[in-house]
């Protein structure tokens, strides 16, 4: 009888592999595509007799880069921490839901956790991908819709527009880091 390497003796190091894989390319995984996958290849862990839950459950005990997010519909979706960062796989998430929730819970994040507003065009640059029309869009609705009256904007000395929540900044503090993030840092040494 042939012996298993150890990889081939835990019927989760699939799933691991994947999300790592998936995480290396900046990309996140749902449970449902995972197994999709597995199944296609005619992989042991899809093949097992291990309950879905039970790999899952294995994968990340052995595992501790492994995490798990869920959107607003409570779907699981998988990244690597060795690959991605929390925050990069939270807009990954955020960028399958409502564009305008994206945007938002973005904005509030940074203005929260950091304290920083942000530059307009971060929302151009991966891992969003918006277009401007749909940013403009996004910030047109906003200024209408309830829910959104935190979300404020600063210009900063040479043009660029920053955004921040009043929730968690104040109008002068957020225009005055906006210019030392735009102007200040690059003009001292």
């Amino acid at each position: 009888m042939e012996e298993l390497s150890g990889e081939e003796k835990k019927p989760w190091a699939p799933v691991a592999e994947m999300v790592r894989e998936r995480s290396k390319e900046g990309k996140i995984v749902s449970q449902k595509e995972l197994l999709k996958e597995l199944a296609a290849q005619g992989s042991k862990a899809h093949r097992a007799e291990t309950a879905e839950a039970e790999l899952f459950r294995k994968a990340f005990e052995e595992n501790e880069d492994l995490k798990e997010l869920r959107d607003q519909d409570e779907e699981a979706w998988l990244y690597s921490s060795k690959w991605m960062s929390e925050a990069y796989a939270k807009a990954l998430v955020r960028r399958r839901g409502d564009p305008l929730l994206l945007m938002a819970e973005t904005i509030r994040e940074n203005s929260l956790k950091y304290p920083r507003p942000i530059p307009l065009h971060l929302f151009q640059d991966l891992p969003f991908e918006m277009t401007e029309e749909e940013i403009e869009s996004c910030l047109g609705k906003m200024k209408n819709l309830e829910g959104y009256e935190d979300i404020a904007q600063t210009t900063t000395s040479i043009g660029t527009v920053f955004l921040y929540s009043k929730a968690h900044l104040d109008p002068d503090h957020a225009a005055m880091l906006a210019e030392w993030l735009d102007v200040g840092q690059f003009n001292n040494p």
